[in-house]
């Protein structure tokens, strides 16, 4: 599926490096801004989305009310793995966003597991 678009908030999968240099398909949610994706030629940035719970310290269980549609089973956004990708990259986009109201909260637990700051 030819993506030529992201949102800010929106549920897409990407192609993930794993450490042992494999790519496997992975659902990501969109951080960053329309105005990020139109300055630099379609980049943006995305938190990992992973059904395992590895570091608990740096996740953060995904409530199905926080989404317009639940997701298949239970995940987690692995808040201190952002990576950028570019708008070419989007292996599908499922039509499914967070919810305005919890996308604060969950862009607090990014910052404060990669920065270790809180912002009001």
């Amino acid at each position: 599926m030819a993506v030529n678009r992201v949102c800010q908030r929106e549920i897409i999968e990407v192609p993930y490096q794993l450490p042992d240099g494999s790519v496997k398909p992975h659902m990501a949610l969109v951080l960053s801004t329309d105005k990020l994706q139109d300055a630099e030629d379609g980049m943006f940035y995305a938190v990992l989305i992973s059904s395992k719970n590895y570091n608990p310290e740096f996740t953060m269980e995904i409530q199905n009310e926080w989404l317009l549609k639940p997701l298949p089973k239970q995940s987690y956004f692995v808040t201190h793995i952002v990576s950028y990708y570019r708008t070419d990259e989007v292996i599908q986009s499922f039509n499914n966003y967070v919810k305005a109201a919890y996308f604060d909260a969950i862009m607090n637990k990014v910052i404060l597991s990669m920065f270790d700051i809180e912002l009001e």
